[in-house]
């Protein structure tokens, strides 16, 4: 609702080096993707706004312990 409150979702973490995170609607299309922790999806894709749904997150990173992570999930888009 762009009141600067959990306006964009990040990955939050001081233990991730190189990281690699993708949101995906419900139909597979990947609506967001970065390599930058710095950078966080805004609930938007090619400048329009979501509508309320559930979207599918991947992310990959690489531990500063040199373990490797992969997980999944969803996350809900409420407006």
């Amino acid at each position: 609702n762009e009141d600067e409150q959990n306006d964009i979702l990040f990955v939050y973490s001081n233990c991730i080096k190189p990281i690699l995170f993708k949101i995906y609607d419900r139909w597979g299309e990947k609506v967001f993707e970065t390599n930058d922790i710095t950078v966080g999806w805004n609930g938007k894709y090619k400048g329009k706004t979501m509508n309320t749904d559930v979207f599918i997150y991947f992310i990959e990173a690489s531990l500063i312990n040199g373990d490797e992570v992969s997980k999944k999930g969803n996350v809900s888009l409420v407006r």
